[in-house]
């Protein structure tokens, strides 16, 4: 009777740690960036910033504007039932074109004397894949995301614990150039520093 009554016992506490049988549906997207350190600086700094592309969020006092659109993000959605895992493959075709030339040379001078170009075309394609695995608890709990990319041979994985139907940045790469000290003048902050985000953000499908 013991091992019953304990046996019962346990069985409401097992269905209270499923997780909501809900469906999630993760979001991705990379944003690149092109912006000097000498923006970051002077936002730092509470100045005002104009720029003619790209884009900051300051924090405090700031204001950023740009005279140039961004070009569309494309985002790739998955839905996915709380819990499991899903992934997705996409493989795209970029067109590229190219001229092979031939110099003929003058044997007295060694002088160009005739150019020869012959038109070429061709295609790039690339892949890119990506494997999530989202499990939340429910109400106001942050969701842990186990990822995994792969964009053209460059890949990454992680698990973290992300807010609710929020972006959030999971990943990082170039820039590397921290804008100079205050005060300090160099030329080097005005070049732009590429860089590129990978964002996610969950939400509870409707």
């Amino acid at each position: 009777m013991k091992r019953r009554a304990l046996l019962l016992t346990l069985l409401p506490l097992a269905a209270a740690a499923a997780p909501p049988a809900v469906t999630l549906v993760v979001e991705l997207r990379w944003v690149d960036s092109n912006l000097p350190p000498a923006a970051q600086a002077a936002v730092r700094d509470g100045a005002f910033v104009v720029g003619t592309a790209g884009s900051i969020s300051p924090r405090g006092a700031g204001v950023v504007t740009s005279t140039a659109a961004l070009p569309p993000q494309t985002i790739q959605r998955l839905n996915v039932l709380n819990g499991q895992r899903a992934g997705t493959r996409l493989t795209t075709s970029e067109p590229l074109q190219w001229v092979d030339t031939l110099v003929e040379l003058d044997p007295a001078t060694r002088t160009p004397q005739r150019i020869y170009a012959n038109p070429r075309s061709g295609e790039r394609r690339r892949t890119q894949s990506f494997t999530v695995a989202p499990t939340w608890a429910g109400g106001r709990a942050p969701v842990r995301v186990g990822f995994s990319v792969d964009d053209d041979g460059h890949e990454l994985q992680s698990t973290l614990e992300l807010p609710m139907e929020r972006w959030q940045t999971v990943a990082r790469s170039g820039g590397g150039a921290a804008p100079a000290p205050r005060g300090t003048i160099s030329s080097a902050d005005a070049a732009g520093r590429p860089e590129r985000e990978l964002q996610l953000r969950v939400s509870v499908q409707p």
